[in-house]
């Protein structure tokens, strides 16, 4: 004979079923495992991309070349992709463009002189589909900023100038690998990429 203990046991580990079964169903869940194998399609686990170089619409040469390299480290150590040497090879090419790097002052001290600098870069970037040509998602007019001091003379502060710049590429390439990531897991993503995670310092322009 069941005991009322008992069925009230079995009933609350429906009811926790249930509720289960309407959060990963009802609210949109989706096994990004399953995702990533919907646009892996050459069925090794992996997303092919083609790395395409970086336009730079800039007088500031070789920034374009350290948000690349960049990327190549972030992209190759992740386990979702693998870097193509050609763009037959890949399933998608990743591309973008730097449309401008401004260099505005951000606190003066005495005698309004600034005494840290920020640097601002205007870019862009999207994700074709290498086989259609169709672009799955695209970002533009989107602004990346780090801020620096101002040095002693001019050849500290360029230094850090170009540390700044560093690091902005550096911070660049871990974004665009977290939203690259959550393109590929996630149902709601609309094809021009604005309902991807927001990150704290890329907005986009008016």
């Amino acid at each position: 004979m069941i005991s009322i203990k008992q069925t009230l046991t079995s009933l609350a580990l429906v009811l926790v079923a249930a509720q289960l079964l309407f959060f990963t169903t009802g609210c949109g869940y989706s096994n990004p495992h399953t995702r990533i194998a919907t646009f892996d399609k050459d069925g090794d686990g992996k997303i092919r991309l083609f790395l395409d170089m970086w336009s730079n619409q800039t007088n500031l040469l070789g920034f374009q070349g350290h948000v690349e390299q960049n990327l190549i480290h972030v992209l190759t150590r992740s386990n979702r992709f693998s870097l193509t040497q050609s763009k037959s090879k890949a399933d998608y090419i990743l591309g973008g463009t730097i449309y401008s790097v401004e260099i505005p002052g951000l606190s003066y001290g005495a005698f309004d002189k600034a005494v840290e600098v920020r640097a601002e870069v205007k870019l862009g970037y999207r994700l074709q589909d290498a086989k259609t040509g169709k672009f799955i998602f695209q970002k533009e007019k989107y602004v990346k900023r780090e801020t620096f001091r101002v040095g002693a003379d001019a050849v500290q502060t360029q230094a850090n100038q170009d540390l700044a710049l560093l690091e902005l590429a550096r911070s660049l390439a871990d974004n665009i690998d977290i939203q690259l990531y959550y393109l590929f897991t996630r149902d709601d993503i609309s094809p021009k990429g604005q309902d991807l995670i927001p990150t704290d310092d890329i907005e986009k322009l008016d």
